[in-house]
């Protein structure tokens, strides 16, 4: 039986702490610059109601999990020297199909902050995978407001050129190309709006996926969760696992 967690919700419909995530959810779920973490038990929880997180992105993190130096496979190293660094990614099974993103946000070198959801039962990989670096840009730009320096991660090069690279063309030419129809325009057109506002001030960088970086290997996992649970808005992972486990459920 899985141990009893406590939730404490400092900002949200109905602030306080919570015995079951159900309840918690209810309160910070589409609310607006939510703060919550879960506790191992009630004294804890207590003692950190009073104290209210400052920030979202750098807030405590809400997941019990290791503190790693370095990203790193026999075939892939990140740089994680950044003061925010997002992994994005986005899973379709069978494409098309049942499509799901996650993102993993780490703060200098630690996981700090994971995310699922954006849930669609008629998607695809590609739509997935451009809905993760749009939210991760959202992520970026508010760190960026933080005075923090970001650099974004996303295994699909497909997003990365259509929102950094294609779009400006596709845009001069009336969001329309010689092959025909822009597939994701909408998507596209929202990204590539915000990517230009921060584009002096983030990095995004393409990162070989399934290749051992823990990064992007947990926002993996993330999407495969957004699948499961048919979560149609962007949701913060609460469930208390180490990043071991995390690494340790179904891939996409």
């Amino acid at each position: 039986m899985a141990a009893k967690k406590y939730y404490v919700v400092w900002t949200g419909q109905q602030p306080g702490i919570y015995t079951t995530w159900a309840e918690a959810e209810r309160q910070v779920k589409g609310f607006a610059g939510a703060k919550y973490k879960s506790f191992p038990n009630l004294p804890a929880a207590e003692a950190a109601y009073a104290n209210k997180p400052s920030a979202s992105i750098g807030a405590p993190s809400t997941k019990k999990v290791s503190t790693k130096k370095t990203a790193t496979s026999s075939s892939s190293t990140v740089d994680l020297s950044a003061d925010i660094s997002i992994f994005c990614d986005g899973a379709c099974d069978p494409n098309p199909g049942q499509a799901g993103t996650g993102i993993a946000i780490y703060k200098k070198d630690q996981v700090n902050q994971l995310w699922y959801g954006l849930y669609n039962p008629a998607g695809t990989n590609n739509t997935a995978e451009l809905l993760g670096l749009h939210h991760s840009l959202l992520f970026a730009q508010e760190a960026i407001e933080n005075n923090h320096s970001v650099i974004i991660y996303c295994d699909s090069k497909y997003s990365i050129d259509c929102v950094t690279k294609w779009a400006k063309g596709w845009k001069a030419k009336g969001w329309k190309k010689a092959g025909g129809e822009i597939k994701n325009l909408e998507i596209i057109k929202a990204a590539h709006a915000l990517y230009l506002e921060i584009a002096r001030k983030v990095e995004v960088k393409h990162v070989k996926g399934h290749a051992g970086v823990e990064g992007n290997e947990l926002a993996d996992r993330m999407s495969v969760v957004a699948i499961e649970r048919q979560e149609k808005d962007l949701s913060r992972y609460m469930d208390g696992l180490s990043v071991e486990e995390l690494l340790g459920l179904a891939r996409g």
